[in-house]
């Protein structure tokens, strides 16, 4: 037998290599198919890896947050009150005023939660001094949320770290305008007389210790002096409330653009009895504002308004031996031709100038009469 060629030993070698034509090819398809499967799978398991990482990053920060936020309402230098008189009677009728509140707690981070005055009066710190702010006439529901936390953080700047706490009373003091404005300002100033009853009744309700700062701004002024009045045994509208008498011998008052007239605290006034249930009382007065400027023409007879005129010598003449508690301050050169309060809690000085009154202790509080 002859020996074989070499092109016939080569392509036996070739055969014996892939005995199958078309399996190198097959070899082939199954290697590539294997590695996009393995690059998908790797794709696939990179992905849900980074997604999980992200899903927890975001679960830790929420985690965060939400302690930070838990934190901060349980902080109680980081929250206020609303207290609302909606459901309260509104009009002067033989029947004592029955108070209804509907209460509120605010926190630092805009949030809120319906509340009841227990848990107000239950949060209420030891030795801290509690400010009461009643707003004016005029003010709309939508409005008192961002109006009472712009009050508090006015407060805190003027408080210089100083802890307080802090309640923002609100009546229901709108009314549309009408053609009739002095009808409108007789009706509200009414029922901010009214609503006198509820924040005497809502001071009543304090501990005996609680040092009290009272700051009202307009008509505000009027339910404050309607309170005082109410708890030394005074009567408003002919109605009195016993019940409502009050040996709180700790509390300050504040006036700001006050809308009652000058004269209503002194003897046979209105509310001649006001100032026997405050220490002392400052009075800011702004001679430049236009709203009180036109305050006397609100009916016949009417006087000047204490938050333009200041008390006159006369005025101080009718309260006697109150007069020491009062002061006036006139605050135009800041306030300017401006009535509302929006524009007087851009001003942080008069918010210094309120300070002492609203937020000195019980044993120094006669010192700056």
């Amino acid at each position: 037998m002859t020996d074989a060629s070499p092109a016939s030993c080569y392509l036996k070698d070739e055969l014996l290599q892939y005995p199958v034509p078309d399996q190198k090819f097959m070899a082939l398809n199954c290697f590539t198919a294997c590695t996009r499967c393995s690059r998908i799978v790797c794709l696939l398991t990179l992905f849900v890896a980074l997604l999980t990482n992200g899903v927890l990053r975001a679960a830790e920060a929420q985690s965060d947050a939400a302690t930070q936020v838990s934190a901060s309402r349980t902080d109680k230098s980081s929250r206020y009150w609303i207290v609302s008189t909606e459901d309260s009677p509104q009009s002067f009728d033989d029947s004592l005023p029955r108070f209804c509140a509907r209460v509120q707690c605010r926190h630092a981070d805009g949030s809120g939660h319906n509340s009841t005055l227990e848990d107000l009066k239950k949060s209420l710190r030891p030795d801290v001094p509690l400010v009461i702010m009643v707003h004016g006439s005029f003010m709309d529901s939508p409005s008192v949320e961002p109006e009472s936390q712009r009050t508090w953080k006015w407060l805190q700047h003027a408080a210089r770290g100083k802890p307080f706490d802090f309640i923002y009373f609100r009546w229901p003091s709108y009314r549309s305008p009408s053609l009739m404005i002095n009808i409108d300002v007789a009706v509200l100033g009414r029922r901010a007389s009214r609503n006198g009853f509820y924040l005497a009744g809502l001071i009543r309700s304090l501990p005996a210790s609680t040092q009290v700062g009272l700051i009202g701004h307009s008509h505000g002024t009027r339910v404050i002096a309607s309170a005082l009045h109410l708890m030394a045994g005074g009567t408003v509208e002919e109605i009195g409330c016993p019940e409502l008498r009050c040996g709180q011998c700790h509390i300050r008052t504040v006036f700001t653009a006050s809308a009652i007239d000058h004269d209503w605290l002194g003897k046979g006034e209105r509310f001649e009895r006001a100032l026997c249930s405050t220490e002392a009382l400052l009075n800011l007065q702004n001679p430049r504002d236009p709203a009180l400027v036109i305050y006397p023409l609100r009916r016949i007879g009417s006087r000047r308004a204490l938050g333009h005129t200041g008390f006159t010598e006369k005025d101080l003449q009718q309260l006697g031996a109150q007069a020491v508690k009062v002061r006036d301050v006139n605050v135009g050169s800041t306030v300017g031709c401006q009535h509302m309060w929006p524009e007087w809690v851009e001003h942080t000085a008069v918010a210094h100038q309120a300070a002492p009154w609203l937020f000195l202790s019980a044993d120094n509080a006669g010192e700056r009469r």
